[in-house]
Parts: structure tokens; sequence; C-alpha cells
């Protein structure tokens, strides 16, 4: 079998928890180097996988003819100057997210990729989680379904509204600050969650309308915990609600769309539900990850929080938390990237979806911080390059 060569630039949490896992244990893909300024990530990497190369200058993985690939991986306030080093050697790019921190930052990124003809792949993996590549499948065929029969009419079969066809969307993100880096919270590096976090559900929004976002409002802080709703061109909107003062005791995320008489909700990746169709009800996923599996009671997240449950009885102990986890779309994410490299098909999540989430990103700060709405003009991301 072909395989994808590719390096992989930064080894720290991100990468420990699910990048590098997911690559060498991809038969599509063979990792060549692991780069990492920090000598005890790349101790991590020895100890753990079969990685040829080690090193802590990341130029090495690039000057290496045979890579045809390399994952960034790196905090996002420094990935523009590798991002422009990989492109001009011509290595197609993985680059977590946020993809750039600045509309600047943006426009270089896109010119340069787009000049050397690389492939680049922002992370937001969510795009390629099963249940949202269902759940966009049963929207984007909405139109052509039957009916549910028990539907009830007022008035019989009257002129549709238009109001009917747009879609409306709500996001629920139960988090923990306690979670974080304090990198994250950073003013000048991580930037707070709306820059660190936001940026995959704004994406993920764009992913399910269709659309182009118009205008932005933001209520609460630029830092974390806040609320913000977003309209789209054709008045669909879309309104996501960040607590970042929960529990992981409880799922993080919930998702629901409506549109034309149809509903559906997204129970944290582990249970589809729909109602007003005809033809599929419920769909369940299987988790990744399950250190529990003699607890089988509940369905969905109900399961979910008793198999959290189990493990608060059994460990007190914070640093061997057995955690469960569930499918949000990386390791899918990733073989797609494979794909780009081996058969140059198109990228899952280009620069252009990258830039429109980070002004995205950038515009909810500032109304945050205004406590106005504030506008979003398609020329403010998509670019001329000239």
């Amino acid at each position: 079998m072909k395989k994808a060569v590719i390096g992989i630039i930064g080894c720290g949490n991100i990468a420990k928890d699910v990048h590098l896992k997911n690559a060498f244990s991809n038969p599509r893909i063979h990792v060549k180097w692991c780069a990492d300024l920090m000598q005890e990530n790349l101790n991590y990497v020895k100890e753990n996988y079969d990685c040829e190369n080690l090193t802590t200058d990341y130029m090495d993985v690039l000057n290496d003819p045979e890579v045809q690939g390399v994952m960034i991986l790196t905090v996002h306030n420094v990935r523009e100057q590798i991002i422009r080093d990989a492109a001009e050697r011509g290595k197609h790019i993985y680059v977590e997210k946020p993809m750039s921190t600045t509309p600047r930052e943006s426009y270089e990124i896109m010119k340069i990729v787009r000049r050397n003809n690389v492939k680049l792949v922002v992370g937001f993996n969510r795009r390629c989680a099963p249940i949202v590549q269902d759940a966009k499948r049963i929207l984007d065929s909405q139109s052509d379904a039957v009916e549910a029969p028990w539907r009830y009419k007022r008035y019989g079969n009257v002129t549709k509204l238009k109001e009917e066809q747009v879609t409306m969307m709500l996001m629920r993100i139960n988090d923990d600050s306690a979670s974080f880096k304090m990198y994250a919270f950073d003013e000048f590096a991580g930037q707070g969650t709306i820059i660190g976090e936001f940026c995959h559900f704004f994406d993920l929004a764009c992913f399910f309308m269709d659309k182009e976002p118009v205008k932005i409002y933001a209520e609460g802080w630029a830092r974390c915990n806040a609320s913000v709703t977003i309209t789209f061109e054709d008045q669909s909107i879309c309104t996501i609600f960040d607590a970042s003062n929960g529990s992981f005791d409880h799922p993080k995320e919930l998702i629901e769309l409506y549109r034309g008489g149809m509903s559906m909700q997204l129970d944290h990746y582990m249970q589809l539900r729909v109602g007003g169709r005809v033809d599929v009800e419920k769909i369940d996923y299987p988790l990744e990850y399950d250190p529990y599996p003699e607890v089988t009671e509940g369905e969905g997240t109900n399961l979910y929080i008793n198999k959290m449950r189990a493990r608060n009885r059994q460990t007190t102990d914070s640093t061997v938390l057995g955690s469960v986890g569930v499918n949000k779309g990386h390791y899918n994410m990733l073989d797609a990237f494979a794909e780009c490299i081996l058969t140059d098909k198109p990228s899952p999540c280009d620069e252009l979806a990258g830039a429109r989430a980070t002004l995205m990103c950038l515009k909810a700060r500032e109304s945050a911080r205004l406590g106005l709405p504030v506008k979003i003009s398609i020329d403010e991301y998509d670019y001329v390059i000239s």
C-alpha cells in the first residue's frame, strides 16, 4: 500500500492526546519525523512510538525530500512562519486550529499555499465526525424527504413561509476552564476561548449552513463564558452558548438544527435524533475510547454520564482518570489529509474556511467588548491575491 510520508511538528498535549496515535496507527501514513523544541516531548514519542527521526529543529523535517506533508501542532501564535517554510518547500500542510490569529496572517497563509500549489487542511475535525456527516446529509436531503404524515397543520396544505426554509441552529458547550493551560487565556498568546475554541463551532456552523455569515453579536467575555449569535446571508441563525465554568461529568456538546418542519439533535457525538422525518429517527455512534465497557445502562449521553459516574467512583486521582472518548472526527480528518497527498483530492477544510473562522473569532471578540452587533463582509476574508 502506498503511504503518505509526513512529519509532525509539535508533539505537545494535542499531539499526545490525539494526533500521534492516529498518525502512527493509520495504514496510509508513514511518520518519518517528529519535531519539538522540548526534549521531554520527544522522549515521550520515543517511548511510545516507532519514529525514525526525532529533532528539535523543524527545518530538518522540511528539508527532507521524502516528506510529502507535515502536521503543524504548535501553539497558534507561531504557526504562520512554519506554514510559510513548509509551503515554500512544496509540503502539504495539516494545521491545528485556529489556522491564524489576524487577518494579515490569514492573507499571508492563503497567498503562500496557493502560490506554491500545496494543500492546506485546517484541523476543524468536527466536520469529519460520523454524526456530523450523517446530520449534514440528512439536512441537505430534507427537500427531497417525504413529509411526516403526523405533522399538525392548522389550515392544511398552505403556502410555505420563506422562514421555514432557513436553518435555525443552537450549540451548547459545557466546558471547564480548569482544564486549559493558562496560555489559552493570555491576551496576546492564546487570546481566550473565542479564538481558541469558538473557531471550531464557527466553522461547524458555516459547514452546516452552506451560507456566508453577515453579522455576529456576542455577549459575555472575550476570554471565556460567552454567547454568540451569527446571522447568515439567507437569514439563517446560529447561537453558540459556551460555559467555561461547567463540569466534564456531563457531556460537552449538544447541537440542535431546525428546518422546514424537521428537527435534529446531535448529542455529544453519541446519538443523532431526528424529528419530522419518516426515513430516520435515531442513529447511535460507538465510543472511540471506552475504559468502562462493563457499564451498559442507558443510551446516548445517559450512557456517557453513567460511565463517568463509574469513573468517579473508582478514582479520586485526576492524573489517572480514564475519560470516555467520543468520535469527533480527528482520525477521519487526518485520513482525508492523507487522501489529499496520495490522490490530489481537495482539502476537506481549506485555507479559505480557516480565514473565515479566524475573522468570525475576531469579530466576536470585538462585539463582546463593544456590546454591539458587528457586520461581517466577505472581502474581509476571501482575499484577492495579486
